[in-house]
C-alpha cells in the first residue's frame, strides 16, 4: 500500500454499522498523542460518509481531550438535520469510552450566487521556497527527528514555508506564518475526500503560530500548546493537486489562550477556505510536564 493509499485508508475509516465508524491512528508530532488534525479530518469523514449529494461548507469542532496511538478511535454520527438546501450532522469521537473530539458539519447544496472575496497577498510562487526536507539537520539538532517524520516521512503533502517553519524558531517574531502545500503524489479528486484532507492540513502548525512572539521565552523554559476548538468555512472547491498558500496569523493572544486565523488561497488567488482556531498557550513551572486532558 502506498503512502497515498493508507492516508486516504485512515481518513476513509472502517464503517461497523449505518452511522458508526472507526478509525486508527498514525500520525503523531509528539510522543504518543494522536495528531489533533486526523480526528477531525476523521471526524469529517464519518459525516461525509452519511449525507448524500451534499458538501460540508463548515465545521466546528471542539478539542476535548488528546488521543493516543494505540487504540481504535470510534466515531458515531448523529443526524441533526436534512433541510431542502442544508444538512447538519454532529460527530463524536470516542476512545476507550473517552470522548475527544465533538464536530459539528454543515452540508448545502452547491449553486450559483454573488462572488467576491479578499485579495491573496502578494507572495512568490512555491518554486521559490525550500521544501520542508531540507530542513533535516535543523530538526535534528533541535531533537526534533519525530516531528520531522510526521512532517516530511509520513506526510503525503509537501509544505514550503515563507519563513523559517515555526518549529524551528528561537527568536521572537510577529506572529504570522505563511505555507505553500500540495499533495505530493496525485490524489483522487473526490470533494468530499478532498475536503476531509483539508480539514487534516487545517490544523497544521496553526496555534504555534501564536507563539511566535514569545519563541526566546518557550525554547527556554517547559510550555503547553494545544488546541481547544476549531472551525473552518470551505468557501470554493478543494483541489489539493494543486498548490495553495495557507496563510496565517494570530488575532489575539491573553491569559493563556490564544486565537489564529488562517486564510486558504488557491494559487491563482480563489479564497478556497477560511480557519479560526482557539488555543492553550502557556508557559509551564519547571518540572511540570505539558498534557492536555480533562484537566487542562
Amino acid at each position: 500500500m502506498s503512502l497515498v493509499e493508507e492516508f486516504i485508508a485512515h481518513l476513509n475509516l472502517e464503517r461497523r454499522a449505518e452511522n458508526e465508524f472507526v478509525g486508527y491512528s498514525r500520525y503523531s508530532a509528539a510522543k504518543n498523542h494522536v495528531y489533533g488534525g486526523q480526528v477531525l479530518g476523521q471526524a469529517l469523514s464519518a459525516a461525509n460518509q452519511s449525507v448524500e449529494g451534499r458538501l460540508c461548507h463548515s465545521l466546528s469542532a471542539q478539542f476535548l481531550r488528546a488521543g493516543n496511538l494505540e487504540g481504535p478511535i470510534s466515531f458515531k454520527v448523529a443526524n441533526l438535520r436534512d433541510g431542502r438546501n442544508f444538512s447538519v450532522r454532529r460527530v463524536s469521537a470516542v476512545q476507550a469510552g473517552r470522548e475527544l473530539l465533538t464536530l459539528d458539519a454543515s452540508f448545502h447544496n452547491e449553486a450559483q450566487g454573488f462572488d467576491q472575496q479578499p485579495l491573496m497577498p502578494p507572495v512568490a510562487g512555491p518554486e521559490s521556497y525550500r521544501a520542508m526536507e531540507s530542513y533535516r539537520e535543523n530538526f535534528n539538532a533541535l531533537g526534533l527527528s519525530r516531528l520531522y517524520d510526521f512532517l516530511v516521512t509520513q506526510s503525503v503533502f509537501d509544505f514550503r514555508c515563507l519563513e523559517l517553519p515555526s518549529y524551528l524558531e528561537v527568536e521572537k517574531r510577529p506572529p504570522m506564518q505563511r505555507m505553500w502545500v500540495k499533495a505530493k503524489h496525485a490524489i483522487p479528486e473526490d470533494p468530499a475526500l478532498q475536503r476531509a484532507m483539508l480539514a487534516f492540513i487545517s490544523d497544521h502548525n496553526f496555534i504555534r503560530t501564536a507563539s511566535l512572539p514569545y519563541r526566546e521565552q518557550i525554547s527556554s523554559q517547559p510550555s503547553q500548546m494545544a488546541s481547544l476548538n476549531h472551525s473552518m468555512w470551505i468557501h470554493r472547491p478543494v483541489n489539493l493537486n494543486n498548490w495553495h498558500l495557507y496563510d496565517i496569523h494570530s488575532a489575539n493572544c491573553f491569559g493563556d489562550r490564544a486565537l489564529v486565523i488562517g486564510h486558504f488561497f488557491a494559487e491563482t488567488g480563489e479564497l478556497v477556505a477560511t480557519m479560526v482556531q482557539e488555543g492553550l498557550l502557556r508557559l509551564l513551572a519547571d518540572g511540570v510536564e505539558a498534557s492536555f486532558s480533562e484537566n487542562a
